[in-house]
């Protein structure tokens, strides 16, 4: 990949270092993602996955963030379509996938990771899900591959795979990367998640009946209100 690729793109930023396709999110200041960033991931995805000279694609923050919450569910249709796409794509592709998590990750942006082969990390960021959070890219699957969920601070074999200093966090990730790729990542991830279209399609009813439930208590607080007036 080339840089010449990243133009168009608003949230993300990409290129290739080595045989390593590198994916940087450009979250807000707070952690946020939107619908956009979830559809220019998963082009960058799908581009690096084609590219012959990638053989290993690894995701990231930008400026030690990776991801927090998910903003803009005006269009929630629209925004369960993307990230419905986005875990697809991730299943299908033939090539190993890594999380290189250089902040904290908590609720969407841990869902995220979950979804690579691999979650690379240092020991002072945060991981895991809030309490009442509601899983939208088949974390109720993804995260049995861990033994705590709740947000804590990274610890490797319980909430993810590595962890290396922040100080070289990317430069240890690659060396990991390039010793460590093999096919069988892609085979064990396929494994992991053969039931992922099942999942999506009850997390997803979850998520509107939730919606539309919030919306019913909007319109009934909206009626008490013009009745007291």
């Amino acid at each position: 990949m080339s840089d010449i690729r990243v133009k168009g793109f608003e949230d993300i930023s990409f290129w290739r270092e080595d045989e390593v396709g590198l994916i940087v999110i450009r979250s807000s200041s707070t952690g946020r993602i939107r619908k956009q960033t979830l559809d220019e991931l998963m082009m960058a995805i799908s581009t690096a996955s084609i590219d012959s000279s990638v053989e290993s694609i690894a995701i990231t923050g930008q400026n030690e963030l990776f991801a927090n919450e998910l903003v803009g569910w005006d269009k929630p249709g629209e925004m369960l379509n993307s990230l419905r796409a986005l875990a697809s794509i991730v299943y299908s592709v033939e090539k190993p996938l890594y999380a290189i998590v250089n902040g904290d990750a908590i609720d969407i942006g841990y869902e995220l990771a979950l979804l690579c082969d691999t979650v690379i990390s240092s020991p002072e960021v945060k991981l895991g899900f809030n309490r009442e959070y509601m899983f939208a890219m088949a974390g109720s699957l993804t995260s049995s591959r861990f033994s705590r969920t709740e947000v804590k601070n990274a610890l490797e074999g319980i909430n993810c795979d590595y962890i290396f200093e922040s100080t070289n966090l990317l430069g240890e990730s690659k060396s990991l990367i390039q010793e460590n790729s093999s096919f069988k990542m892609v085979l064990k991830r396929k494994n992991r998640m053969r039931y992922i279209r099942e999942t999506l399609g009850e997390e997803h009813l979850a998520i509107l009946s939730r919606l539309n439930e919030e919306n019913t208590q909007d319109v009934t607080k909206s009626k008490e209100k013009g009745v007291r007036n």
